[in-house]
């Protein structure tokens, strides 16, 4: 069984569930404590220490059961939710910044700080990151919509700098509908200072996106 019409639906997470956004909380602070980690300045046997402790706690992590049995992400509810698994907003995804996203009418609206593990230039974030988080914020702006699509193209114009460590707000809307032709704007922006600019065609199959019912 599958639904045809998708809609991005951030439900309030349990007990539970809340640990597993802190667990991917932890595990993004290591990234950016190893990646800064001055290896040149701390003890051999330091590093050998750590990299056990770390094995031993990937190790107690996975005798937990998963779901990779169940269908994967896909296949439960909770876990098939972009909020809680994509790569750029997925808040039990380590990956991810993440990007927090909210609806306001017909506007999708978004926030991040980036850290450390997303520095491209000095102080800045990567260009990739800056384009990606457009894919995934015009990409709910048009599901929120009504019309699911796959992206077909996506423009972004960077017009200054994405600084690490400041909260950075997005906004995207639909800009016209064609058939099963979407298209949507948006932008990013610093106290009101427009960094980014996108442009994205999103194009819904004929039958629609499927995904398991759950």
């Amino acid at each position: 069984m599958s639904q045809r019409v998708w809609f991005p639906v951030d439900e309030d997470p349990s007990p539970r569930r809340l640990r597993k956004h802190a667990l991917a909380d932890e595990v993004r602070a290591l990234i950016a404590d190893v990646l800064y980690l001055d290896v040149e300045s701390v003890d051999e046997d330091d590093l050998a220490d750590a990299e056990a402790r770390l094995g031993e706690a990937r190790k107690a992590l996975a005798a937990l059961p998963d779901i990779r049995g169940k269908g994967g992400v896909y296949g439960n509810r909770g876990d098939a939710s972009l909020f809680e698994r994509s790569p750029l907003s997925g808040r039990c995804n380590a990956l991810a910044a993440p990007l927090v996203l909210e609806f306001d009418g017909d506007r999708t609206l978004g926030h991040a700080v980036y850290g450390e593990a997303y520095e491209g230039p000095p102080g800045s974030v990567h260009g990739g990151y800056v384009i990606s988080a457009f894919d995934d914020l015009l990409g709910v702006a048009q599901a929120a919509s009504g019309t699911a699509g796959f992206t077909g193209t996506l423009s972004v114009r960077l017009v200054a700098r994405t600084p690490l460590h400041e909260r950075i707000d997005y906004e995207a809307a639909v800009s016209s509908r064609d058939g099963r032709k979407v298209v949507v704007t948006g932008r990013s922006s610093l106290r009101g200072q427009t960094l980014a600019e996108a442009t994205g065609i999103f194009i819904a199959p004929k039958q629609g996106i499927e995904l398991p019912a759950g």
